[in-house]
């Protein structure tokens, strides 16, 4: 496939924002087809013509495929397709309106998967005496935590079920003095419960569980190793689901007190400092046939099935 000339895929764009109104990158992607996303995404910023719109919340990403490299997600070639709308000059009222509408959805889509969530919880509660009950928490993370969830269709890639897009995170925190049989039952109910929002056709949502004590979870506040950092990451952005409050308050009160939270906005940092770097070198890349190496800084390898 021959290179596209960037001057030619930018008057594309300007003739479909001409005819359509405002959009976001899938949607210009949808409409042109044979355009590989890089060229597209080049077009787009390189454009001189062009007004764009960031809708999105950016989050810490560590990837464990680039040396733990740390990242800000959504990566940039989600945040093109899905939180970045395009329009022209005299298109703002439109792309006011249009961005209020995009952002709803998200955040409507976020809220049914934190109610399923919490049907989750409450299934795995109506099982459990009081006392149990008030001896853990559960918190919620990931892009539902900063309302973000999607539910584009994505192949499953333990099971190869198709899913809805963004997978639920859950971490139940469990007190110490809590008997080890207990965390076996959870577990065990946990896993069922996935198993059955997996393949139910009516939901069809991946559910992605832990469960660790209260001692485990303050140790990895030490933010030694990669498992450390993206446990205390988790903790950091999450939103309490369930359970015991107190005990939640206490996991986040140790991170202030262990100053775990200051090395993770510092990480921030440095991710958003590398996203710049990396979205110069994108602008620099020929279309035509990235290496795998630029390829990981357009879009994460656990999207490479999505996207490609």
């Amino acid at each position: 496939m021959p290179v596209p000339n960037i001057a030619e895929v930018e008057s594309h764009v300007i003739a479909l924002l001409n005819l359509h109104g405002p959009l976001i990158g899938k949607q210009l992607s949808e409409k042109l087809p044979d355009i590989p996303k890089l060229a597209l995404w080049q077009a787009c910023y390189q454009s001189r013509a062009l007004q764009v719109s960031h809708f999105a919340s950016y989050y810490l990403r560590f990837d464990i495929t680039r040396e733990d490299q740390v990242r800000l997600s959504p990566s940039i070639l989600r945040d093109f397709l899905s939180f970045s709308l395009f329009g022209l000059p005299g298109q703002r009222d439109q792309m006011i309106e249009r961005q209020g509408t995009l952002s709803n959805m998200h955040r409507e889509i976020s809220r049914e998967k934190i109610a399923l969530a919490q049907q989750v919880m409450k299934s795995l509660f109506l099982d459990l005496p009081r006392e149990i009950r008030s001896s853990m928490c559960a918190f919620i993370a990931g892009d539902l935590a900063y309302f973000l969830a999607h539910n584009e269709p994505r192949e499953h890639l333990v099971s190869g079920e198709m899913v809805k897009g963004s997978d639920i995170d859950i971490v139940i925190i469990l007190n110490d003095d809590l008997p080890d049989t207990i965390q076996r039952k959870i577990d065990a109910d946990m896993i069922a419960l996935k198993n059955y929002y997996l393949r139910h056709p009516q939901y069809r949502h991946e559910i992605d569980f832990i469960t660790k004590r209260k001692e485990t979870m303050l140790r990895q506040f030490h933010y030694t190793d990669i498992h450390d950092k993206i446990a205390s990451k988790i903790a950091y952005e999450s939103m309490f689901l369930g359970g015991s409050l107190t005990l939640y308050m206490e996991v986040r009160d140790a991170m202030t007190s262990t100053g775990v939270d200051r090395l993770i906005e510092a990480d921030f940092d440095h991710a958003l400092k590398d996203r710049k770097h990396a979205m110069q070198t994108l602008l620099q890349a020929s279309s035509d046939d990235i290496d795998d190496e630029t390829r990981s800084l357009f879009y994460f390898s656990q999207e490479r099935v999505e996207f490609t």
